[in-house]
């Protein structure tokens, strides 16, 4: 299972889709499932096959954190569901020896303090904060839509964007985009 993973993982298309899918008989216009596989698959071969990233990971492994995914559609998406499109992506770059030597994670900020205070661990327990790995890039996402409701159809159209950003410069370095269109008729709504 693995290693067909890790074989769909490199063969797949970078970045995006050619054209938007258009799945009538859905029962949602909402991102699925279907949607999470096959855009982080995208996201996570572009990554690793980008020649950039590959120029920077040949001296040293990057030590990337996830930021909080940012959702600007009109679909309620809880954190913890928004993070799994970012972890999903970490989970497909660490899923090999090879790529473990490139990608490096680690925690942001935030969840460190709060399972510091879980655990109650004090910061001398923790170390000179220079034992500790500190990021040097932010690996974030930003979902889009664009939503039509008219009485018997809903649209939406999502673009859901990567990308990989340098903390130090704010440069982009890598960025890839998932597009999906999604229409449902009234014979399905509510």
């Amino acid at each position: 299972m693995r290693s067909g993973l890790i074989i769909l993982l490199m063969s797949v298309m970078p970045a995006g889709c050619t054209g938007p899918a258009i799945n009538p008989h859905a029962h949602s216009t909402f991102l699925n499932s279907r949607d999470l596989v096959n855009m982080t698959d995208r996201m996570a071969a572009s990554i690793a096959s980008d020649p950039i990233i590959a120029q920077i990971t040949t001296r040293h492994p990057m030590v990337i954190v996830l930021t909080p995914l940012k959702n600007d559609t009109n679909e309620l998406i809880p954190r913890d569901q928004g993070d799994t499109f970012l972890h999903r992506v970490r989970v497909l770059l660490t899923a090999q020896q090879s790529l473990r030597r490139r990608f490096e994670f680690v925690l942001n900020p935030a969840t460190f303090n709060r399972l510091q205070k879980q655990e109650q661990i004090s910061p001398a327990q923790l170390g000179p904060p220079a034992g500790r790995v500190w990021p040097q890039y932010a690996l974030q996402a930003t979902f889009y839509a664009d939503t039509k409701v008219e009485p018997k159809y809903r649209s939406d159209y999502y673009l859901c964007t990567f990308f990989l950003t340098n903390i130090h410069s704010g440069h982009i370095i890598w960025e890839g985009s998932y597009e999906t269109k999604k229409a449902i008729h009234s014979s399905f709504l509510y």
